[in-house]
């Protein structure tokens, strides 16, 4: 796929550490590691800025499942780090060279839950444990990274942000996790959630339901769905996440992609065709979806973090 930005495009990996988080996804008592990795323009003028904005994979994907995406932000002057959510990507290469790939309990977990297998209140419990490690690690990344922005002695990319222009987005569970530290965080401000279940709306569980956020979500906010996800979603409406979450918004936009299955948010429909169909593409051609769902990523980006002129977001593709 082909990048629309002008500038060439660097790339950076680091892991990071927790401090305070000891893993629970194996039995060495080690601190949990994450890594991540930034795409970022080439550039002369070491006074340039550009927005920040960070992605979280769905579950067992992997840092590059929207490589292209990242690509194409990068060449249009944006700063992109996306995280490999140890043990909840389907593998996770360590800048020590350690491999960690997908914890098993986990992978049964989710496919358990998105089969209906378990019942509302363990669908909840797991749910919100994922979350929480996944928003702790975003929390990881982006308070590292502000630390560096200040500091003095920090790497080029690093030097290249633009800290009172950030956004967070993501895919899925990856979703869930941006729109999360949307509502928790002031410097926010812009999210995208990429055909995803906002569980972090969820704040309580009681009479055999679950409990939805009612304060008003205090971030500009686009949900990308695919076509079933948003009928469902429309038919459920008083009561699904995303729908609630929206019409409380002080900001909120969506567009559906017709056709459309979850794995066609990914690159993987361009690079492994068969497996994606296997794990749930639709009809729509995939290269259009990918340009268009990147085209539509950077408008929104661009309307929120770079004070772009117009927002071209079309209701349906």
């Amino acid at each position: 796929l082909a990048k629309t930005g002008s500038y060439e495009v660097n790339t950076e990996s680091y892991t990071l550490t927790h401090l305070n988080k000891i893993e629970t996804y194996n039995d060495k008592g080690e601190n949990r590691k994450i890594s991540i990795q930034f795409w970022y323009p080439q550039t002369n003028n070491e006074n340039e800025k550009f927005p920040l904005v960070i992605f979280s994979h769905g579950a067992f994907g992997f840092r590059g499942s929207n490589y292209s995406t990242f690509m194409d932000l990068a060449s249009n002057g944006y700063v992109v780090c996306s995280i490999d959510h140890t043990y909840q990507s389907f593998f996770t290469k360590h800048e020590d060279g350690e491999i960690a790939i997908v914890n098993n309990d986990f992978l049964n977990d989710a496919i358990a839950a998105q089969l209906g297998d378990y019942d509302i209140k363990k669908t909840y419990d797991i749910s919100q444990q994922w979350l929480k490690l996944r928003t702790d690690d975003m929390n990881l990344v982006l308070d590292t990274i502000l630390e560096n922005i200040n500091s003095n002695e920090t790497d080029e990319v690093y030097k290249l942000m633009d800290k009172n222009n950030i956004g967070l987005f993501g895919h899925s569970l990856g979703g869930a996790t941006a729109a999360s530290l949307g509502r928790e965080r002031k410097d926010i401000d812009a999210v995208i959630v990429i055909d995803g279940t906002m569980l972090g709306e969820e704040i309580g569980f009681e009479n055999g339901k679950v409990i939805l956020n009612k304060e008003p979500y205090p971030t500009p906010i686009l949900n990308i769905y695919n076509e079933k996800h948003f009928e469902d979603a429309l038919a459920n409406m008083e009561n699904y996440d995303n729908m609630v979450a929206s019409t409380n918004a002080i900001d909120a936009s969506q567009t559906v992609f017709k056709n459309s299955g979850h794995l066609n948010f990914t690159d993987l429909p361009i690079f492994s065709p068969f497996l994606a169909t296997k794990l749930g593409t639709g009809s729509i051609d995939s290269r259009y979806c990918i340009e268009e769902m990147n085209n539509v990523v950077l408008n929104y980006f661009d309307f929120y973090l770079k004070e772009g002129k117009n927002l071209n977001i079309l209701n349906q593709y």
